[in-house]
């Protein structure tokens, strides 16, 4: 069991809840350890679906990171957040900006941390009986580090937001002050995850844990954007891996990136598809004739004419928006898809 998870003493653990926290606990970044210590300090866990509920709970909070006190909480917030030069940082009163800023994110001291519970304080996620759905999501890459002196480890979670939130320390920076490292290159992956299965070997791809890291971080933005709001995006992006046959990390970067070279045709999309392009090619049949026609064999046949290649990933057709059409409908008729 977890060394953490032991020390928790928790009541009426079920084997599968006491396998799921093992799991989780043991994969969790430097920031999630830190936040999950504030919330057990926040909310202390009996039982394991408190537990389980806590952890649920890590990515609707966030972290001032290494603030020491209220004192230390109120100057963070007046250089990270409010941007306060450091020419008049003297001329704040940091423990009235940090009771403020308290005030409207409530949260709790911890490890030297303070730690901020979501506005909509901490969701029930877990029943009893969903274990099976709880899944650990929306993160792109995670490498487990080591640096001198820190033999045993810690993980990165991907992507990192830092630059996107105005400096404010996140995942990189957090694990190179547990490692006591300045760079992530002097520091040595002793394991890895992707998200993506299709995305290889990605200590052999990489000479550079910096450009490692920078592509992790770029492919978690476009994840967490979803192509802006891209209708069927995932479906798409699985799809697309498959289409191109993706196996490193850059190629998945580069197609999540171009989602829009590439166009999808669900199953149930095949009927409208084949009465699209008869319209287009100005055929217009009887009413008799429409009642007749096959248009999901017309669409197969014709979609596959185009290049399209059928996704046992996403069970859709897909194919790459200028791509040279592997049959010629003239002699074969209706033939059967960063940091450093």
């Amino acid at each position: 069991m977890n060394d953490f998870l032991k020390s928790q003493h928790l009541a009426d653990m079920t084997p599968d809840e006491e396998r799921w926290l093992d799991k989780r606990l043991s994969e969790l970044s430097v920031k999630e350890h830190l936040i999950l210590n504030g919330l057990t300090v926040y909310a202390p866990p009996k039982s394991s679906m408190d537990m389980i509920n806590l952890v649920q709970n890590i990515h609707d909070c966030d972290i001032c990171f290494d603030v020491g006190n209220k004192d230390g909480l109120g100057a963070f917030v007046a250089r990270e957040i409010e941007g306060v030069s450091p020419a008049y940082m003297g001329f704040i009163d940091t423990e009235k900006l940090a009771e403020k800023y308290m005030e409207q994110h409530p949260g709790v001291f911890s490890d030297g941390n303070y730690i901020e519970i979501s506005e909509n304080g901490l969701w029930h996620y877990y029943d009893g009986r969903n274990l099976d759905q709880l899944a650990d999501e929306d993160w792109s890459v995670k490498l487990k580090l080591t640096a001198a002196g820190h033999p045993e480890g810690v993980w990165l979670r991907l992507p990192d937001y830092q630059d996107a939130n105005d400096g404010k320390p996140d995942e990189i920076k957090i694990a190179l002050t547990a490692l006591e490292a300045m760079r992530v290159d002097e520091c040595l992956i002793v394991d890895y995850k992707c998200s993506l299965p299709r995305a290889g070997d990605l200590v052999l791809q990489y000479g550079s844990i910096a450009k490692l890291i920078y592509d992790g971080n770029n492919l978690g933005f476009v994840l967490d954007e979803r192509g802006q709001g891209m209708r069927n995006f995932m479906e798409l992006y699985q799809a697309a891996l498959e289409y191109e046959d993706c196996s490193t990390l850059a190629e998945a970067l580069d197609i999540a990136e171009n989602l829009t070279r590439y166009k999808l045709v669900p199953l149930p999309g095949v009927k409208d598809y084949a009465m699209d392009e008869l319209k287009k090619s100005g055929v217009k049949l009887s009413d008799a004739a429409t009642a007749a026609f096959d248009f999901e064999r017309y669409g197969v046949e014709l979609m596959e004419e185009h290049g399209f290649i059928f996704s046992e990933d996403v069970q859709a057709y897909i194919s790459k928006i200028g791509a040279i059409p592997q049959y010629d409908r003239a002699m074969e008729p209706f033939s059967g898809m960063v940091l450093e």
